[in-house]
């Protein structure tokens, strides 16, 4: 009996503890690799996307700074600069431009100008602030984190932007961008200085979210996996996507992340980055059409013809891209045109030939400006075409007939309606009957045939309504 006792007990003694048993520990393994897996993932995806983050954001202040720097006159800054009064017409004109620029672009913080850059004693100088402290001519101390940025637009004349910095305000992502002399040299910077604590914040929750919710994914490893990682790239696949599309130019595609994890917060603050950008694009594009109508002396010209450019587009069925493509080239066309001298622009007879000359570097000029900012980039087709003739006689390249880009031909016909139906410092407004006719007579030479029959086809009045002038 005893020995039948030992005998039932002895299986019993003989079984394993848990943590010795081989299924637990395959099981154990398979959960610690899996968690470890998921963390170092899920670690790297958080650092992609905080650089994501804080590239799209250095983005957008970059392109604020190159656009307010294209809008600063270099005369009346050196002016500003040479006098270091507040009581100027210029001073006064300077700040109301760079007021504009920060209001359009939402940045709470002021906007200014940096001169007389003194490395030694890591010190600059303000010119002209949009608001707030900062009078002409006053010491501007540099935190050390600036400096690098600061030497670059100063010496190199490109603009730059900083890491993000911590000083006693706060954190902060500051760019800079050179105002150039008619010369090409560099002779003060724009900076632009944007709190960034929100976005830290936020990236220190998502991290905190990302942690907790990976360590408990990590218990489910057996069944959860699968399933988290379907969840994880899901939403980077259509972020990924999403991005390539910003990059494109493309800042209305969106991306539908439904994950209500860390994976959809990011989703969702790259969304609203996006967002952003795209009312910022929208602002500075506002602000070069306000600028470019002030400049003209016609407030709602350029939103004229590029209503008009859509219109005579319609029928022709074009892509999405190809619409902004004529939108945005229609308002910018003559962007170059700040580089033309307005002695010239303004003569009121012929222009002797060095004259013509200088005018027919502008679509170049516009071109080269456009070049720099990544998302005005689709207006480049019509700013550096809009000149050339379907016969290869126009400029600057003499491109002809289907190498002309499209929306360069179709903004052709709508400018020189537009043109010769307004007066001109040379002529008076023809009627637009009297301007369709031109444009039967030069359908082939200067225009696209196709074009110039499609800008026949519409009635002279709607053609009335839409430029505001005679039928």
């Amino acid at each position: 009996m005893m020995e039948r006792a030992g005998a039932t007990a002895s299986p019993r003694a003989r079984r394993l503890p848990l943590w010795r048993r081989l299924g637990w520990r395959l099981g154990a393994a398979f959960l610690a690799v899996t968690a470890v897996a998921i963390l170092v993932g899920g670690g790297l995806q958080y650092r992609a996307q905080a650089a994501g983050i804080r590239d799209s954001l250095g983005a957008l202040l970059l392109n604020i700074a190159r656009t307010g720097a294209l809008l600063v006159d270099p005369a009346l800054h050196l002016e500003v600069q040479l006098t270091r009064t507040t009581d100027s017409e210029a001073y006064r004109y300077l700040r109301r431009m760079l007021a504009a620029i920060q209001d359009a672009n939402q940045v709470e913080t002021p906007i200014y100008t940096l001169s007389d850059y003194e490395p030694a004693a890591r010190r600059a100088r303000f010119v002209v602030t949009s608001r707030g402290p900062g009078l002409p001519g006053e010491p501007y101390p540099l935190v050390p984190e600036l400096i690098p940025a600061l030497e670059r637009t100063f010496g190199k004349g490109v603009p730059s932007t900083t890491p993000i910095y911590r000083n006693q305000s706060g954190t902060w992502l500051t760019a800079f961008a050179p105002v150039k002399g008619v010369d090409g040299q560099t002779i003060a910077v724009l900076e632009v200085d944007y709190k960034v604590d929100v976005y830290l914040t936020q990236l220190a929750a998502a991290r905190r979210r990302l942690l907790w919710h990976l360590l408990a994914g990590g218990g489910l490893a057996a069944v959860a996996g699968v399933l988290v990682a379907r969840r994880i790239t899901g939403p980077v696949g259509q972020l990924s996507a999403l991005a390539r599309s910003v990059v494109e130019g493309d800042l209305t595609a969106r991306a539908h992340i439904r994950s209500r994890d860390e994976v959809g917060m990011l989703g969702n603050v790259f969304h609203l980055m996006v967002e952003r950008l795209a009312v910022s694009n929208r602002s500075m594009v506002d602000v070069l059409v306000r600028a470019l109508d002030a400049r003209g002396g016609e407030s709602g010209a350029l939103g004229r013809v590029s209503a008009a450019a859509q219109e005579l587009a319609a029928p022709l069925g074009l892509s999405a891209a190809q619409r902004e493509a004529l939108e945005l080239g229609a308002l910018l066309h003559d962007l170059g045109e700040i580089r033309t001298p307005e002695a010239v622009l303004r003569k009121p007879g012929p222009l002797d030939p060095d004259e013509r000359r200088v005018v027919e570097q502008h679509p170049a000029a516009g071109v080269e400006i456009l070049e720099s900012v990544p998302l005005l980039t689709p207006a480049l087709d019509v700013v550096g075409a809009h000149h050339e003739r379907w016969d290869g006689s126009g400029y600057p390249r003499g491109l002809r007939e289907d190498a002309i880009p499209l929306a360069a031909r179709i903004f052709a016909v709508v400018d020189a309606l537009d043109a010769m139906t307004h007066v001109r410092p040379h002529r008076n407004a023809r009627t637009v009957e009297e301007a369709l006719m031109v444009v039967r007579e030069e359908a082939g030479k200067q225009f696209d045939p196709r074009i110039a029959e499609l800008a026949l086809a519409m009635p002279a009045t709607r053609w009335a309504e839409l430029l505001g002038a005679t039928p």
